[in-house]
């Protein structure tokens, strides 16, 4: 059973300013073939949590994301409901509980295909932080980063990033 969960649109100090990083993915890249990425998980696909109810439970996983250079994607909150979001799904295995998902604040960028109006995107590194109280056990939570690549002229068709996060509760 997977569960479609709403970012909220509240930015944690660290994530609220976007790192000038930018990697150089030679497997990543704009435009054809349709099995490429322009976005890579780049931080540990594990997490240890303490096991317990669920206020003692629970562990911060903070997911990053980079985003091929000279590309942008849409934010969670994009200004305009005709542009794709940037959303996250996970499954929830039972003694696994998503209890709050947090997405990073877009920045405003003017492009010069729209320059009165501002999209609100991500570049370069995101993080996205993810909330999860567990009962003692493994667990395999899978999901995807869903997600439109776009450069100053035009976007490509939306991607979908598998995400596969390993939680141990002790």
């Amino acid at each position: 059973l997977g569960l479609a969960l709403s970012w909220a649109a509240i930015a944690l100090p660290s994530m609220m300013a976007q790192s000038t990083w930018q990697p150089g993915h030679a497997g990543i890249g704009f435009g054809p073939p349709q099995g490429k990425q322009w976005v890579q998980m780049v931080s540990s696909p594990h997490l240890a949590v303490k096991a317990g109810k669920r206020a003692r439970g629970q562990q911060n996983a903070e997911l990053r994301f980079v985003i091929q250079n000279g590309l942008h994607i849409n934010s969670h909150t994009p200004h305009s409901r005709f542009l794709i979001p940037t959303t996250l799904t996970l499954n929830q295995p039972t003694g696994v509980e998503i209890a709050n998902i947090k997405y990073p604040t877009g920045v405003d960028y003017h492009f010069r295909f729209s320059p009165n109006d501002a999209l609100s995107v991500y570049t370069g590194e995101f993080g996205v932080l993810v909330q999860v109280h567990a009962r003692p056990g493994n667990y395999a939570l899978h999901g995807q980063l869903h997600y439109q690549a776009c450069d100053d002229r035009s976007c490509n068709p939306p991607k979908t990033l598998p995400i596969t996060l390993n939680v141990t509760a002790k």
